[in-house]
C-alpha cells in the first residue's frame, strides 16, 4: 500500500508527478499478480505439504527436507546468478532477450549434470546412501525443470510483467496437486511422491514456452557474449546465493547428523509454514526488482521512493505476520496432524522473530542489490553461514539433551544470524530509504502489534484459536486505522485499485 503512494503524507515533499503516478500503478500491477497468484496457491501448496506430512512418516519428511536442500544448494551453481542478471539485463534492453534466453538455457543444462555428479559424490562420502541418494537424485531432476522454468519466468519478468509467470505459478500448483495427493492417498511411498512431480514440470515448461514469443522473445541463440555478460553479472548474484544457502544446507547437514531424522521432520514442517508466511514479500520484491534495476540507472530518486515504499508496506505485514506465528503455533501444526508433529509448535514459535528479521531483510537486499552492491550484501550474507557453523554444532546437542527436539537450537542461530544480516544491510541500503515517515510507520506498526496481542491474552480461555486469530488481526488493522500508520488517501487509493479491478472484470 505504501508503495503506491511511498511519501503522500510527508511534509515538504513536492506532489507526485504523472509518472510516479505511472510508476506505482505499474508497481502495484506487477505486485497484484504475483500476490493474487500466491493468494490462491498458498491453500494448495499448505494442501500438498499436509499430504505429504500426514501420509509419509517424519523421517520421509526430514530426508524430503534434506534432499530439497541439498539440491537447491546445487542449483545455485548452475544457475550462477542468471535468475537476477537475466531479467536485469532484459530490461535494460529487451531486444536482447531471446539470445539472453538461449545462453542461459544451455549454460543450466550443461551444468546440471556436472553439479548433480559432484554433489552425490559428495553426499555419498559423507556416508548419504540408499533412499537419501534417491530422494536427492529426483529431487535434482524436479529442481532442474524448475531452473528452465524459472529462466522463461525472468525472461518475462525482463519485460516488467509479472501476470504471466503468476498463471504458470498456480497452474503448477494445481497439478502438482492433482497428482500428488492422490498418489499419497493410495499409499505412495517418499520417492513416488517425488516422482509423479516430474512429469508435471514437462508439461509447465512446454505452456509457459509458448508464451514466450507473443510477450517479445525473439529467436533463441547461443553465444559466448551472451554468457559472459550473464556470468559476469550473475557472479556476484552466486556468491549472495551461497552465503543465502550455506545456512539452511549446514543447518540440513548439522541436524542430520547431530539429532534423528524425525527431529528434521519437525523442524522441516515449521520451516514449511514459514515459507507460506513469507509470500507476501516475496512478491512484492519479486515485482520490484527488475523495476528498482532500470530506476537505479534511470531515476535515483524514484528508486528511494520506491524502495522505501516497499519497506514501508512490509513493516505493515510483518508485525502482525510474526504475531500469528508466534501466538497461534497450533493452528498452522494441526493442519499437518499435532499427534506426528505437536513439537514443531515450539520450533514455529522460536522461528517468529526470525521470521519479523527476514521480512525486512528480503526489500532490504532487493534494493541493496539493485544499487549494484552485490559483494558487500554477499559478505554481509556470508555472515550467516559463520553463526550457524559455531552455533549449530553447540545448539543442536544441547536442546536434543534437554528437549528431545535438536531443531530448537538451530532456531535460535537462525535469529542471530538474520539479526547480523538486518542490522549489516540497513548499514548498505542507499541513503534516503530510510526516514522519519518509515520509522513511525515502523513504530506504529509494532504498538497495534502489541494491541493484538492482548486480544488472546484476555479471551484464550473462552475462545478457540480459530477464532482469536482472525479477531486479532482485526484488532491490529483496526489500530492501524486509528492510530494513522495507514492514513486516509493510502485507504482511498487501495479502494479506488481494487474498484478498477473489478470494473476491468
Amino acid at each position: 500500500m505504501r508503495a503506491l503512494a511511498c511519501d503522500a503524507d510527508e511534509p515538504m515533499q513536492p506532489a507526485q508527478t504523472a509518472d510516479d503516478k505511472s510508476l506505482g500503478r505499474l508497481v502495484a500491477k506487477n505486485t497484484f499478480y504475483l500476490t493474487a497468484s500466491q493468494a490462491l496457491t498458498i491453500p494448495i501448496a499448505m494442501l500438498v505439504n499436509v499430504a505429504v506430512a500426514r501420509f509419509l512418516s517424519a523421517d520421509d519428511v526430514g530426508i524430503r527436507f534434506w534432499a530439497s536442500t541439498m539440491a537447491g544448494f546445487g542449483f545455485l551453481v548452475v544457475n550462477w546468478g542468471h535468475e537476477s542478471a537475466l531479467p536485469a539485463l532484459i530490461a535494460r534492453e529487451r531486444a536482447r532477450a531471446g539470445a539472453l534466453l538461449g545462453s542461459s538455457l544451455a549454460w543450466r543444462v550443461l551444468l546440471s549434470g556436472v553439479v548433480y555428479a559432484a554433489l552425490a559424490l559428495g553426499c555419498y562420502a559423507f556416508n548419504y546412501r540408499g533412499e537419501a541418494q534417491w530422494a536427492l537424485a529426483l529431487t535434482f531432476v524436479i529442481t532442474g525443470f524448475a531452473s528452465l522454468i524459472g529462466a522463461c519466468k525472468d525472461t518475462i519478468r525482463g519485460f516488467e510483467r509479472t501476470d504471466i509467470p503468476a498463471v504458470v505459478h498456480v497452474v503448477q500448483q494445481f497439478l502438482t496437486a492433482l497428482l500428488i495427493v492422490p498418489a499419497l492417498y493410495l499409499g505412495g511411498s517418499l520417492n513416488v511422491s517425488l516422482a509423479v512431480q516430474i512429469p508435471i514440470s514437462m508439461l509447465v515448461l512446454v505452456m509457459i514456452w509458448r508464451w514466450l514469443r507473443p510477450v517479445g522473445v525473439g529467436g533463441l541463440s547461443v553465444s559466448k557474449v551472451d554468457i559472459d555478460a550473464l556470468t559476469h553479472m550473475g557472479t556476484p548474484f552466486v556468491f549472495l546465493g551461497l552465503a543465502t544457502a550455506l545456512q539452511p544446507t549446514i543447518d540440513a547437514i548439522f541436524l542430520s547428523k547431530l539429532a534423528p531424522h524425525e527431529v528434521m521432520g519437525w523442524y522441516a514442517v515449521a520451516r514449511q509454514l514459514i515459507g507460506v508466511l513469507l509470500l507476501p514479500a516475496t512478491a512484492l520484491t519479486g515485482a520490484l526488482y527488475p523495476t528498482l534495476c532500470r530506476l537505479h540507472i534511470e531515476d535515483r530518486e524514484a528508486f528511494v521512493r520506491v524502495g522505501r515504499g516497499s519497506l514501508s508496506s512490509v513493516a505493515l505485514a510483518a508485525v502482525p505476520i510474526a504475531m500469528g506465528c508466534y501466538l497461534f503455533p497450533d493452528i498452522g501444526i494441526a493442519l499437518f496432524g499435532r499427534k506426528k508433529y505437536a513439537p514443531s509448535e515450539h520450533n514455529l514459535q522460536m522461528l517468529a522473530p526470525f521470521l519479523f528479521l527476514l521480512y525486512f531483510s528480503i526489500p532490504l537486499g532487493t534494493c541493496i542489490v539493485a544499487a549494484n552492491k552485490r559483494k558487500s550484501a554477499s559478505f554481509v550474507q556470508a555472515l550467516c553461514v559463520v553463526v550457524s557453523v559455531v552455533l549449530d554444532p553447540l545448539l543442536i546437542p544441547l536442546f536434543e539433551r534437554r528437549s528431545g527436539n535438536g531443531g530448537l537450537g538451530v532456531c535460535i542461530a537462525s535469529i542471530v544470524s538474520e539479526a547480523v544480516v538486518v542490522v549489516g544491510f540497513i548499514a548498505l541500503v542507499p541513503r534516503g530509504i530510510f526516514d522519519r515517515a518509515l520509522v513511525r510507520v515502523l513504530a506504529l506498526s509494532m504498538a497495534c502489534g502489541g494491541l493484538m496481542a492482548l486480544v488472546p491474552y484476555l479471551l484464550r480461555p473462552y475462545l478457540s484459536p480459530f477464532i482469536l486469530a482472525p479477531l486479532s488481526v482485526c484488532v491490529y488493522a483496526g489500530a492501524l486505522v486509528l492510530t494513522g500508520a495507514i492514513d486516509k488517501q493510502q485507504m482511498q487509493q487501495l479502494k479506488s485499485g481494487i474498484t478498477r479491478k473489478l470494473l476491468r472484470r
